[in-house]
C-alpha cells in the first residue's frame, strides 16, 4: 500500500473531497525513486477528488489516504500499453485490409496513436480514478 496525507476540503453524505498535501522535503530526498510517498503525491495533485468514505470527518481534518499498489500498475498499463496496443493494432488491421495505403502507415499510425492519447485525457477522471485509482481514507491524523 501506498500512503499519503490529504486534507478533507467538502463533505457530502457517504463522500468526502480531499486534497494531496505534497511534502516540500520530497524534492530534496534521495529516496524519490523508490518512495510511495514521491509516487502517491505526483497521483494525487493538488486539486480536489471525491473519496468514498463513512468515516465521521470535518473539513479541515487531516487523513491518511492510501491505494493499492496493484491499482498503480493497472493505471500505467492503461496510460502507456493501451496507446501502444491500439496503434499496432491498427497498423496491422489497415495493412491487412487496405495495402493499397501502405505507405499512408506511419501517418495512420500517429493519428491513431494522437487519438487514443487524446481519449485518455479526456476520459482519465472516470477510467483512471473510479476504475484503475480507488484511494481509501484509512484514518485521521
Amino acid at each position: 500500500m501506498i500512503e499519503e496525507q490529504a486534507i478533507v476540503t467538502r463533505i457530502e453524505p457517504n463522500r468526502v473531497w480531499i486534497k494531496s498535501l505534497q511534502s516540500s522535503a520530497c524534492g530534496g530526498c534521495s529516496q524519490q525513486m523508490s518512495c510511495g510517498t514521491t509516487t502517491l503525491a505526483k497521483l494525487l495533485p493538488k486539486r480536489e477528488f471525491a473519496v468514498d468514505c463513512d468515516l465521521d470527518l470535518q473539513v479541515g481534518d487531516l487523513v491518511r489516504v492510501q491505494i493499492d499498489d496493484s491499482h498503480l500498475l493497472l493505471s500505467s498499463m492503461l496510460l502507456y500499453l493501451l496507446p501502444l496496443l491500439v496503434t499496432l493494432t491498427s497498423v496491422g488491421i489497415t495493412n491487412a485490409l487496405l495495402p493499397t495505403l501502405e505507405s499512408w502507415l506511419p501517418e495512420i499510425a500517429l493519428v491513431t496513436l494522437l487519438l487514443t492519447f487524446w481519449l485518455i485525457h479526456h476520459f482519465h477522471t472516470p477510467l483512471l480514478v473510479r476504475f484503475c485509482f480507488k484511494p481509501l481514507i484509512v484514518g485521521r491524523l
